[in-house]
């Protein structure tokens, strides 16, 4: 009786899901494409002062290919933190009065976020991020570059197509550059 037992319990604890897999680092990168969502919406990209304001814009450019590096520990189940790094890319404006002059600027961003996860079943899950970006932009014409902290949030899927491999796609947005970005993403568990 106690053999059989034994024999049981072995047999159910095979059974259950690993916590390795609901727990622990991981390690991710991505493509995808990017936006800037306010860029053309005024001459100056978004700067309604200074010297460009008054100028008519003859073409714009608010979109281009973004990459993004991420790293994590995932808690449970459920909740992750991660640790993130995204080039936005370069969007461009041309403008001017007189003659034709090319604006244009480039966005990275370094930040730490809360990641949600809501299983639905062994291998898929709908994730929601929230978390703060610290954004550097480069503007061409302005000189010095500005920089931002902003809110960082998105949502997406995760599908674990292997014990220790997932694919990502994620939609992200920043509050105060308006940026977003739409990407697939690889990811590897420790």
């Amino acid at each position: 009786m106690r053999t059989a037992l034994f024999a049981a319990l072995a047999c159910a604890c095979v059974a259950l899901p690993a916590p390795a897999q609901d727990r622990g680092a991981y390690l991710g990168g991505g493509l995808g494409q990017t936006k800037m969502t306010e860029w053309c919406d005024d001459t100056t990209g978004g700067n309604t002062t200074g010297a460009f304001a008054p100028l008519a814009v003859f073409s714009c450019e608010d979109t281009d290919t973004g990459w993004k590096v991420f790293g994590g520990y995932q808690f449970n189940r459920y909740i992750s933190a991660e640790a993130t790094y995204i080039n936005w890319g370069k969007v461009r404006a041309t403008f001017g009065a007189q003659g034709q002059r090319e604006l244009t600027a480039k966005q990275q961003s370094w930040g730490a976020a809360a990641l949600g996860s809501l299983p639905l079943g062994e291998s898929f899950a709908l994730l929601a991020k929230l978390g703060t970006l610290f954004t550097k932009q480069n503007v061409d014409v302005l000189g010095e570059p500005g920089a931002e902290t902003e809110i960082h949030y998105g949502l997406g899927a995760r599908y674990r197509f292997v014990h220790n491999g997932a694919v990502r796609v994620e939609w992200e947005a920043t509050s105060e550059l308006k940026l977003q970005m739409i990407s697939a993403s690889l990811e590897y568990r420790f």
